[in-house]
């Protein structure tokens, strides 16, 4: 039997070069939200994510940050065959914003939005 390993790093979120069912393994490790090192990137990408944590809404930054997330998962559907695997590497963040330390559950608004993509979490 043989078989075919090709390693792709790129931005999850456009993986045109891969073709739909093709890939049998993804291994990511995505920004993660609410952690402030990443603030930056998201902020980048969707000013709404600077407004939320200027204006002390964590609550409303991170579900800002993983609607950018979202659309990896969308596209790691796309590119996975059935049966395939994804591992995601990702931590849950505690953090004080507008002076109230709470805990950013990373892990389990990732699990939320790939269950009804249809992954069972492992």
């Amino acid at each position: 039997m043989e078989t075919l390993h090709r390693v792709v790093i790129e931005d999850a979120r456009g993986l045109d070069e891969l073709d739909d069912n093709s890939v049998e393994l993804v291994v990511t490790s995505p920004p993660y939200p609410m952690i402030e090192m990443w603030d930056e990137l998201f902020a980048a990408r969707d000013p709404d994510v600077r407004a939320a944590l200027d204006a002390g809404d964590g609550d409303a930054a991170f579900d800002l940050m993983h609607a950018h997330l979202d659309a990896v998962w969308d596209e790691v559907i796309r590119v996975l065959a059935p049966g395939a695997v994804a591992c995601v590497n990702v931590g849950d963040a505690t953090r004080s914003v507008a002076d109230e330390l709470q805990q950013y559950p990373n892990h389990a608004r990732i699990v939320d939005a790939l269950r009804p993509r249809g992954f069972p979490p492992l």
